[in-house]
């Protein structure tokens, strides 16, 4: 995962970074980070034949949603990126709102699918797995956090 992480950094860490060469870049990151994903999952969590063909149908569901709100993330740190240099008080109270409403999404489906996914985990494997994507996407978002200059 450093890989495409680390190409997120080259492209953030430039101030000149175009708002279309972030867009690129963070999509690009996405997708190898989508595809290590679900090896570093299957790598951590241990799962009997029974529960890995009623937990994998429910994962590829619950990446389908969390990726259309990492995709409005990728938009919202883009934009910020293009705006950085000039950001107006409602360019910023605008975004500030949209990153609360990433965050509730965030919140929201993770609640929703901690639900769906008790029905094919036992809760000790479903902590686990839980787990496991809090840190994918810790590792993930403090490296984009990291490039993020400050509003001026």
């Amino acid at each position: 995962m450093r890989a495409p992480a680390a190409a997120l950094l080259l492209a953030l860490g430039s101030p000149q970074a175009s708002a279309q060469s972030v867009k690129d870049t963070l999509e690009l990151t996405r997708q190898a980070v989508e595809t290590q994903r679900r090896v570093l999952v299957s790598g951590a969590l241990p799962l009997t034949a029974a529960e890995a063909s009623a937990f994998w149908p429910l994962y590829d569901g619950y990446e389908k949603e969390r990726r259309a709100v990492d995709e409005r993330s990728n938009r919202l740190v883009a934009d910020f990126v293009a705006a950085s240099p000039s950001l107006a008080d409602s360019q910023a109270s605008a975004m500030l709102s949209e990153a609360l409403k990433l965050d509730e999404e965030r919140l929201r489906l993770r609640r929703d699918w901690v639900g769906r996914m008790s029905k094919a985990l036992p809760p000790r494997k479903l902590l686990r797995f839980f787990q496991i994507e809090n840190k994918l996407d810790s590792v993930v978002r403090a490296d984009v956090a990291r490039q993020i200059p400050l509003v001026p």
